[in-house]
């Protein structure tokens, strides 16, 4: 192996590393607000409107970036300070957070990498 090799190698493995944890976020920062993310494989489009209450309704819509899938939809009511994180089926690598604060909702997706438990 070269010198110019074994410097090379782990410089390009640092760097895989580093580009490994990436986010993306939106603030929806009105009722009626719009957007969309692109993490991980999924595009999802978000937005909120007001409901009859205090609480601000998010919808999301999802789909895999590759698949014959049809579009799937969540729905949740997020009142000020609630705030909740998880998953999607069929999305190993993302965890989608919700946030709702005086400034909007707060839609973010992390890239993660996938772990694996064992005993």
């Amino acid at each position: 192996m070269t010198f110019a090799a074994k410097i090379a190698a782990p410089v390009l493995a640092a760097l895989s590393l580093a580009t490994v944890a990436q986010a993306e976020e939106v603030v929806l920062a009105a009722p009626g607000a719009g957007a969309t993310l692109h993490e991980g494989g999924i595009d999802m489009s978000v937005y909120t409107r007001e409901t009859d209450d205090s609480a601000l309704e998010l919808t999301a819509i999802y789909t895999p970036r590759i698949s014959a899938y049809a579009p799937a939809h969540l729905r949740m009511a997020l009142n000020e300070g609630d705030a909740v994180s998880f998953g999607l089926p069929g999305a190993p690598g993302v965890t989608y957070s919700f946030a709702r604060s005086a400034q909007g909702v707060t839609v973010r997706a992390d890239e993660t990498a996938v772990q694996l438990a064992s005993n």
